[in-house]
């Protein structure tokens, strides 16, 4: 059994901000990412055969915009179960270990994410993000 210690109000905070960054994602509301995600973000995804694709802010904005307007007719929220393993916040630093399952692509795939956090004029702003493909 696993044993929960209760979480400050930092951990909370970014916790939500990832919550919010995971449903926006999920409905392709590109104008609220605009606002989670630091000017400087970077994403790199690690598939399952080992290949990377890296992105910055603008092409990922870029990349959901495009999805949004081919997918207006029969969008809807991507579901995912996500599972919070760490969240740790040093002073204006913060990190997250989560686990996403989802159907992406026409295949249910399980990823871990490991994303950085940063705390930009009193707000919590991602700044890097590294998703491995799992089996």
């Amino acid at each position: 059994m696993k044993t929960q210690v209760p979480m400050s109000a930092d951990q909370k905070a970014v916790q939500q901000v990832i919550m919010d960054v995971l449903e926006s994602d999920s409905i392709y509301n590109v104008e609220r990412l605009d606002h989670l995600y630091s000017d400087g973000m970077q994403i790199t995804r690690v598939s399952r055969d080992g290949s990377t694709i890296t992105m910055g802010k603008e092409q990922l904005l870029q990349f959901l915009m495009d999805k949004r307007a081919r997918n207006t007719a029969n969008s809807r929220p991507l579901r995912a179960n996500t599972d919070f393993h760490h969240i740790e916040v040093n002073g204006e630093q913060a990190q997250v270990l989560m686990t996403r399952e989802m159907k992406l692509l026409g295949t249910q795939e399980r990823t871990l994410y490991s994303i950085c956090l940063t705390k930009m004029n009193r707000h919590w702003k991602v700044v890097k993000e590294t998703l491995v493909a799992r089996t």
